[in-house]
């Protein structure tokens, strides 16, 4: 393979997307859709992406390399390993979550189970009825 190879057309627009996607990326930052804890992986894959539209070369130089007959194989492995980075990223963003929500709720039912000793011992003591409502009695 060489440097011809690789037609001006897709050049440009490969430097179109990787620009367009960048774009999106600072779009999305901007109007807080995406926090920047999470818009670090979006922002590398897009930098790759623009290196390898401005410096081809790079691509079938690694292709050369890694003895792949042809450029394409490289970008898949390139696209298949990042979306196996992403989703690793993402489980482990949705596991810290699960064990938030997990805790949470059991210093909530913690708090419930609290709430309703100290009505118990108001009652005993003879105040009467909770100063407000639980929601278990307004359903």
């Amino acid at each position: 393979m060489n440097w011809d190879s690789i037609s001006l057309v897709l050049r440009i627009g490969l430097l179109a997307a990787g620009t367009g996607y960048l774009g999106l990326i600072f779009w999305l930052l901007k109007h807080k859709k995406l926090t920047v804890r999470y818009a670090i992986i979006w922002l590398a894959s897009a930098a790759v992406l623009l290196v390898l539209a401005l410096f081809p070369y790079i691509v079938l130089v690694l292709t050369d390399l890694l003895g792949m007959a042809q450029p394409a194989n490289l970008m898949f492995i390139l696209v298949i390993g990042f979306m196996l980075l992403l989703l690793l990223s993402l489980s482990s963003i949705v596991s810290g979550f699960a064990e938030k929500i997990k805790r949470m709720a059991q210093k909530q039912a913690l708090l419930e189970q609290r709430v309703r000793q100290l009505e118990e011992r108001l009652r005993a003591e003879g105040g009467g009825q909770p100063p407000f409502p639980r929601e278990s009695d307004q359903n």
